[in-house]
């Protein structure tokens, strides 16, 4: 059995802005960075497995501050990132809205799991991206806790490829930035043993971009 710690980066520029991000790559805020130290307080002493992270640099910086007080090395992986937002990247939720209502209307309000941005990635392509990394992971690592730094999308992907969740079940999560959620990992079954955990962080309030 092996423990798998599933981190969301800390609270970027773009995301204090309201700016859709996908896989650009976007600075922490100091609140960002104090999530990502508060992070690296709360797991201090139990990260000794192999530390994954998404090879977008708000992951990164995250990823390397929970790292930095373990013998870990951190190992950039694309397969991580972020839903690609095609077209949307850099725009705000409203100029989004305006430049493609309905689109938006699916995509985003509805939810819909085959609907991406324009030149984006649907949810089912992200979800099979992820498996990609979680099937690899799995046969690398049997038995070694893991810890993966990524992003919403990516992570509750993750969650969902774990726990052999229906792709409906992706956005019935909510995950926070500088969030800790923990998944034991069988040969045969995985449990979720915590979610969505910011109980470390002093300050938790952030703007949430999808």
């Amino acid at each position: 059995m092996a423990t798998w710690r599933l981190v969301r980066h800390g609270e970027t520029v773009w995301n204090l802005e309201g700016r859709i991000q996908g896989h650009r790559h976007i600075p922490l805020t100091e609140r960002g960075r104090a999530q990502a130290r508060q992070l690296a307080e709360r797991l201090d002493g139990q990260v000794a497995g192999p530390v994954y992270s998404s090879d977008l640099a708000h992951a990164l910086a995250t990823a390397q501050a929970i790292a930095a007080g373990s013998a870990a090395d951190v190992r950039p992986d694309a397969l991580l990132r972020e839903f690609s937002y095609g077209e949307w990247e850099g725009l705000t939720m409203e100029q989004a809205k305006a430049n493609d209502p309905e689109v938006y209307a699916i995509r985003i309000t509805g939810r819909n799991t085959d609907y991406a941005a324009p030149g984006g990635e649907t949810t089912i392509e992200l979800l099979e991206r992820t498996r990609r990394f979680a099937d690899a992971a799995r046969k690398r690592h049997p038995a070694d806790d893991v810890t993966i730094v990524a992003h919403g999308g990516s992570i509750r992907a993750v969650a969902v490829c774990l726990l052999g969740l229906d792709a409906e079940h992706f956005w019935r999560l909510r995950l926070s930035h500088g969030s800790l959620s923990v998944v034991t990992v069988q040969p045969d079954a995985c449990v979720l043993e915590l979610w969505n955990d910011t109980s470390h962080l002093v300050d938790t309030q952030s703007r949430t971009i999808p």
